[in-house]
């Protein structure tokens, strides 16, 4: 069996009804991982379950309103990295509380970015699109030891999670997903109009080039107008920008928009 040392940080907020599959699905694992679940003020038995089969339980004041894709969620993933930034792990994982995974899911991605040198990767959900560039949120492993360099945390904005892979590419490094590695989410993936409008925030805070960001609005717009609208919203809306990442990020969408279309010519 692999000795991998790997850290997971599980967000919950009143998630006794899938917290415990969750986790015995981590500790199934065939590598050692070191749990620690940040309960987000939690009404439930949150809590009580995750003290049973996590290593550390952080337990968050109450706060009414739902966190979900906004920057204060950053806040509760970052309760988790400052147990984990004290631990000697060389890979963190991170996840929603519904997640199962398979048993050899952390030991074959951390095997996969040990031999290729990447710093950020991660499975599918079942039922998911999976995009190269884009591991997702839930479900992705991070080197530690990058990961420390880049202060072991999320910043308090919108996107956070985008904002850690653009943080990876422009030194270089390599991000992917791995479309074989697959779990399942017990919720599954739901878009709402208030997840749309989110989404628009965080690809202004991001910096997207415009005409990439109205092609993404337009496409949700399609066959969804109401969530499109609420995007495009959310992409006008005032919010800070990530000043680090602001000009790499149009200048890799600008170069992916014109690998696009000389795929396109090429077909033709």
């Amino acid at each position: 069996m692999s000795t991998w040392r790997c850290g997971v940080v599980v967000s919950a907020r009143d998630e006794e009804a899938v917290i415990e599959n969750c986790l015995k699905s981590l500790r199934g694992q065939t590598v050692k991982l070191f749990i620690v679940v940040v309960n987000d003020g939690s009404l439930d038995k949150t809590s009580d379950v995750a003290s049973k089969l996590a290593d550390v339980v952080v337990n968050l004041p109450r706060h009414e309103e739902s966190w979900a894709g906004k920057p204060e969620l950053a806040r509760v993933v970052n309760a988790g990295f400052n147990v984990l930034n004290k631990r000697n792990v060389s890979y963190v994982l991170m996840s929603g509380a519904d997640a199962v995974y398979p048993s050899h899911y952390v030991e074959d991605i951390t095997k996969r970015m040990e031999k290729e040198h990447i710093i950020l990767a991660s499975g599918v959900a079942e039922g998911d699109v999976s995009r190269t560039s884009s591991p997702r949120g839930c479900g992705r492993i991070v080197d530690a030891k990058w990961f420390r360099s880049v202060g072991f945390r999320y910043p308090e904005n919108y996107s956070f999670e985008g904002y850690l892979v653009y943080k990876v590419l422009p030194q270089g490094e390599k991000v992917t997903v791995f479309p074989d590695l697959k779990f399942k989410l017990l919720r599954g993936t739901r878009l709402s109009k208030r997840k749309l409008y989110l989404w628009g925030k965080g690809m202004k805070a991001l910096n997207y080039w415009w005409p990439y960001a109205i092609g993404r609005i337009i496409i949700v717009g399609l066959r969804q107008p109401k969530n499109g609208f609420e995007m495009l919203k959310g992409y006008l809306s005032n919010v800070p920008k990530y000043e680090d990442i602001k000009d790499f990020v149009q200048r890799y969408q600008v170069k992916i928009f014109l690998n696009r279309i000389k795929d396109v010519i090429r077909h033709f």
